[in-house]
């Protein structure tokens, strides 16, 4: 059957703009699928190490900063047996009794808490509370691992593996401790035994993306957390594949676990050695469905507009035809700046114009792909939102045991937010500042609920311990990025203008703006509020003339003048 002009035409038409659209929409495909997958590796491991951040490294920080305080007591330090004293380990000696007290109070309100004991250095005894009488009368303390460690790394907190307890809890725990030092060298250990069963708890309790989970390895690999019970304790080598991938200290894998595809994030915790592991599904074919569809509606939309063109073309014979065929082959080879240009004022003027908007088409594609950048740009600020939530979940941890500072956390971000963009200070301070007013507080997580609620006059010692939570806030976010200059507005923000703040020390201009806006929000929030040393607060008048009077001295005055007008003219309750 003989083939004509017409048809062949069309024919080469629609084999140059087919393979050209097939390549083009390859390329753009195969673009799209990695920046995708890479925004979704980048997503699993961001919500590990907010997982680690937020909640394991929180915890742990918690029972590092108890065995740290008695590890630096002075009456720890200074312990010395009685002489003719023996060898202590189901019994407390009396003149450490007051200690072993302190001890069971705050074993009582933790009931992950397994033990928290003393071995002193002298004669190996352990003194324990609560008090073990099944303890061997043979223990020396001296040559188990967990004092072993501490004494090898003195200066600061070990955590050892988990382990059968040699009490009679009988339970696996995991044991945090600490070297005492005197001037004489290490006076003995601080321990402090953790139930396993709480670390496990802490992991099992954390949402990882749809439908995955996170577990907890040891260094050698044994399974501390996971969904299963039944896996609790056994070797991740068991699974080949799985072990294999996970030997670096973080990382993302895309591998077969479990019978199915899933994305496995992980990251070492480095005081410890164990690894965090996130499991979650990954459905490729469902993620990029929508790309594949849009791709396959432009491949059509092209090849019909290309058969239209190629049935006009095939009405006139002429010269025209040589140019429109020699573009349309650059375009094949992926130039996609070509025009077909035609001077002739006949049927190939119309043409060359439909299909130069042909080749505007696929490049619209192109657009396409930034277009899908641009939502991707807002998925961060979606995160960003994210942060924020999760930060007021934790400034809400803060307040949760103290009824007089609930909500005390928000109003001093409300009203330092309102000073700053009364003042014009710029988006990207305000971001800053938001996230530090509402956290300003979280060293408070590092100091007693006693004595942030006790009534009545502190004496030196206790406000010495209370000038230490903005330090302590400081340490706590040191591994959270997006925090890092959010942090040090917080450690600024009881520094006062005439140096007599703490804990820094630092006078006027020294002291970061924002910190010095959030010293007054916090001033006034605390004057108004009920606080345990003042049951009545002050009224709006009273802390105003309160406020006027540090003017210079305790305050900006700039900063104070904008205030006192806020609550002057401002129709918003403060």
């Amino acid at each position: 059957m003989k083939i004509g002009i017409r048809d062949k035409i069309i024919l080469i038409m629609l084999v140059v703009i087919i393979i050209s659209i097939t390549s083009i929409g390859i390329l753009t495909f195969n673009n799209a699928k990695a920046i995708i997958l890479n925004e979704v590796k980048q997503s699993s491991f961001k919500t590990l190490e907010n997982a680690n951040d937020y909640f394991l490294r929180r915890f742990m920080s918690d029972m590092e900063h108890v065995v740290n305080y008695w590890a630096e007591d002075e009456e720890i330090i200074s312990y010395r047996n009685k002489p003719s004293q023996p060898k202590m380990v189901r019994s407390i000696p009396s003149h450490f009794q007051d200690i072993a007290d302190q001890w069971m109070g705050y074993i009582k309100g933790s009931p992950y808490i397994a033990w928290l004991y003393l071995g002193p250095e002298e004669d190996g005894s352990l003194f324990i509370a609560p008090l073990d009488i099944t303890m061997p009368e043979d223990y020396d303390c001296r040559t188990r691992d967990w004092y072993k460690k501490a004494v090898e790394n003195k200066g600061k907190a070990v955590w050892t593996d988990p382990y059968l307890d040699a009490g009679e809890i009988g339970g696996m725990v995991v044991t945090v401790a600490r070297a005492v030092e005197s001037q004489s060298g290490i006076s003995g250990v601080v321990g402090l035994d953790i139930k396993l069963s709480r670390i496990s708890d802490i992991i099992g309790d954390i949402r990882f993306g749809d439908g995955g989970y996170l577990m907890l390895l040891s260094g050698r690999g044994e399974i501390y957390s996971h969904p299963d019970q039944e896996m609790l304790l056994t070797n991740i080598s068991e699974d080949e594949e799985l072990a294999k991938q996970i030997t670096a200290d973080q990382g993302i894998e895309i591998l077969d676990f479990e019978g199915k595809q899933r994305m496995v994030s992980y990251m070492t915790v480095p005081e410890t050695g164990w690894k965090l592991v996130g499991v979650m599904p990954l459905d490729m074919d469902k993620v990029l469905a929508p790309i594949k569809d849009r791709t396959i509606q432009v491949a059509l939309v092209s090849i019909l507009i290309t058969l239209i063109i190629g049935l006009l073309l095939s009405q006139i014979i002429t010269r025209p035809l040589e140019s429109i065929m020699k573009v349309i082959y650059n375009i094949s080879q992926g130039n996609l700046n070509e025009h077909a240009y035609i001077k002739s004022k006949d049927e190939f003027r119309v043409l060359g114009d439909q299909f130069n908007n042909m080749v505007d088409a696929l490049r619209e594609l192109i657009k396409e792909r930034e277009s899908m950048n641009k939502e991707l740009s807002g998925l961060v600020e979606e995160i960003r939102a994210n942060y924020l939530s999760t930060v007021r979940s934790l400034a809400n941890a803060i307040e949760a045991s103290d009824k007089y500072t609930r909500g005390h956390c928000d109003r001093v971000s409300n009203i330092s937010m309102l000073i700053a963009k009364t003042m014009g200070i710029g988006s990207k301070d305000l971001s800053k500042l938001e996230f530090a007013s509402i956290l300003h507080d979280i060293g408070k997580i590092g100091i007693s609920s006693a004595l942030l609620n006790k009534e009545g006059k502190l004496t030196k010692e206790e406000f010495e311990i209370i000038q230490q939570h903005p330090k302590i806030g400081h340490d706590i976010l040191s591994d959270v990025d997006f925090l890092y200059e959010s942090r040090k507005i917080l450690l600024q923000h009881h520094e006062r203008i005439d140096g007599t703040g703490y804990p820094q020390r630092l006078k006027g201009e020294d002291i970061d703006c924002l910190a010095r806006i959030i010293a007054v929000a916090d001033a006034y929030d605390a004057m108004t509020s009920s606080r345990p040393y003042r049951k009545i607060p002050l009224t709006k008048e009273e802390a105003i003339q309160e406020m006027i009077k540090g003017k210079g001295t305790q305050f900006d005055a700039k900063i104070i003048d904008c205030f006192v007008d806020l609550l002057a003219t401002s129709s918003i309750a403060l």
